[in-house]
């Protein structure tokens, strides 16, 4: 496929080449296909691919189950107002008795969820929000998740699904403005995470800090409005965009820093590695743990 050029990793190539034959495949049976849930390196992918000449004539809609999701599925369609279902869940885990329950976090719910035998692109975002959980579920599975899904860590939980149409949530954040040198990113997330640049660059040389789902080395990587920052131990934010500038020649930035739990990239991957090397398919098409 000519672009290729630009995909830089045989994994963002993989990538590539199943969302072309999604696509494809709805153009040439005029129905509707749905990805799984893509992160953002994915996204990034499809927005690199999805102008070549190669690409069907189809449309199009990213959908994470609200406005600020960072994990979406791509429901390609044969025209714009094509009829379809939206194809994912919104599944509530709240605690049995919440007098008794335990302070769970996001780490501790998608967990729980993984050791369901549940792959990373079958789950959307994870979200807190009143002592309660919302998870974005491939629909194909959310009867599974409400059945087996029992406990979190020590507590008793019930899962329910939850009406599309009642759902509302913005996350929770603190907006940050101030003045850099430049855009690039270790200026940014010294001021985002309130740290000197000197302290920044190892973060970065490191590998531990990532834009949009990739890991940066480069200490003079230039972000991009709404580019999604995330260092590992420090956070996450979102530069918003430069405002303006001041007499000084310095750039007036706005960030958006979030609070709570926070997603891990560490974590995620070693429950993929968990799941990847120690549980087996059955043939129901879930997953269930080696004997």
């Amino acid at each position: 496929m000519r672009g290729n050029e630009f995909l830089q990793s045989d994994e963002d190539r993989l990538t590539a080449g199943k969302l072309i034959d999604a696509a494809n495949m709805c153009y040439k049976r005029d129905i509707p296909v749905t990805t799984d849930f893509l992160d953002l390196n994915k996204q990034s992918v499809f927005h690199r691919i999805n102008s070549s000449s190669e690409w069907p004539p189809v449309y199009y809609v990213m959908n994470g189950g609200y406005d600020t999701a960072e994990r979406k599925m791509i429901i390609f369609l044969p025209y714009e107002d094509f009829p379809y279902n939206q194809p994912y869940d919104i599944i509530r885990i709240k605690p049995a008795n919440p007098r008794f329950a335990e302070s769970l976090t996001h780490r501790d719910y998608l967990g729980s969820l993984m050791g369901l035998g549940i792959t990373r692109d079958k789950l959307g975002d994870v979200v807190l929000d009143d002592g309660c959980a919302y998870v974005f579920a491939d629909a194909n599975i959310s009867d599974y998740i409400i059945s087996c899904l029992c406990q979190v860590k020590h507590t008793t939980v019930t899962a329910s699904t939850v009406d599309k149409l009642d759902f509302n949530y913005t996350p929770a954040f603190e907006e940050i403005k101030g003045t850099v040198a430049s855009l690039r990113l270790d200026s940014v997330i010294s001021l985002g995470f309130g740290g000197s640049r000197n302290s920044m660059i190892s973060h970065i040389e490191n590998g531990q800090t990532a834009v949009n789902g990739r890991i940066i080395t480069t200490n003079a990587y230039n972000l991009k409005p709404d580019d999604i920052i995330s260092v590992r131990g420090l956070g996450k934010i979102r530069f918003v965009n430069s405002v303006a500038s001041t007499k000084k020649g310095r750039l007036v930035v706005v960030i958006h820093k979030y609070n709570g739990d926070l997603y891990e990239k560490d974590f995620i991957l070693y429950y993929e590695f968990y799941i990847n090397t120690c549980i087996g398919h059955n043939g129901s098409g879930y997953q269930t743990a080696c004997t």
